[in-house]
Order: C-alpha cells, then structure tokens, then sequence
C-alpha cells in the first residue's frame, strides 16, 4: 500500500503543480506539452523515413547500431516518462480550458490517434488482417505529428497574443 499512496501523492503533486499558476502560464504549459508530444514523435518518424529510403542503417550488425542502441536505451525510457508526463498534464489543462477549441482538438487526436495505436498493436498479429489498416497507421501517426506541431506553434506565433487582447479588451 505504501507505492500506491506514493504515486497518489505524487500525482496529487503534479496536480497541484499543474493549476497553481497564471492563466497565461498554464495555457503556455499545455500547448507547450502537446508541442513536445509531437516533437518527440517527429524524430521518431523522421528516423524511419530515413531508415525507409536507406539512408540511415539502424539493423543489428549494422556499423552505428551499437551506439543507436546505446542512445536508444539511455534516451527511451526518459522519453517514455516525458511523452506520459506531458500527455497527462496536456489533458489535465484541457480541462481546465475546455474552451480554448485547439486544445480539445490536440486532446481528442492525442486519445484517438493514441489509442487506435494501441489497438492496432494488439491486433497486429491477427491472420487475415485488411491491408488499408497499414495505411490507416500511416496517416495516423500523420495527423498526430501534424497537430501536436502546428498548433502549439500557431499557439505561440499568434494564438497567445489574440487571446490576451481579447482578455484585455473584456477588462
């Protein structure tokens, strides 16, 4: 019992941390985690476009995958707990800010695209499973990569400045 109420105190912590600042600074805070979302998640495309073409070699055997391996082992599980760390913070904000419409739309693709991931890799072994679905994969992990980019930067190019003259002009 004792990990568990470790972890409810943590979360709590991260609770707390999380809804006790300005608007404007949590707003940034949660396009800022989707924004990481999708960068963490474009360097993993990236790498397979360019394992795909040829031009990086990331094969057992291969002359650079000892220190892949070596990255990948140091980098992964770091990675694993910031991608969840942000996915949880990301939606916690969202609602909090249910009406900021580009959060909802980063949530619902992050639940969506995550979890249609999640069931795909389950059912990956499956015999006679349709072949559109490798697409369906593709164009997933697109429109993740894709929104979780261009919105927290159209967040932070122009959003925040529209949002805090419309907050002004209420005052």
């Amino acid at each position: 019992m004792d990990l568990l109420e470790a972890i409810f105190a943590l979360l709590r912590a991260v609770l707390k941390a999380v809804t006790e600042k300005s608007e404007d600074a949590l707003l940034d805070r949660a396009y800022g985690c989707f924004g990481f979302l999708g960068l963490v998640t474009m360097s993993f495309g990236i790498a397979a476009l360019l394992s795909q073409f040829g031009l990086v070699n990331f094969d057992e055997g291969s002359h650079g995958f000892g220190w892949t391996l070596v990255g990948a082992m140091l980098l992964g599980p770091l990675l694993l707990v910031g991608m969840l760390f942000a996915s949880v913070c990301g939606i916690v904000l969202t609602v909090k800010f249910w009406r900021h419409s580009a959060l909802v739309v980063l949530s619902v693709v992050s639940i969506v695209c995550v979890g249609g991931a999640m069931i795909y890799i389950s059912h990956s072994d499956a015999p006679n499973l349709p072949h559109y679905l490798d697409n369906a994969v593709a164009i997933g992990a697109a429109i993740y990569i894709a929104a979780n980019i261009l919105l927290p930067a159209w967040w932070f190019a122009m959003g925040r400045r529209r949002y805090r003259s419309k907050a002004l002009a209420q005052e």
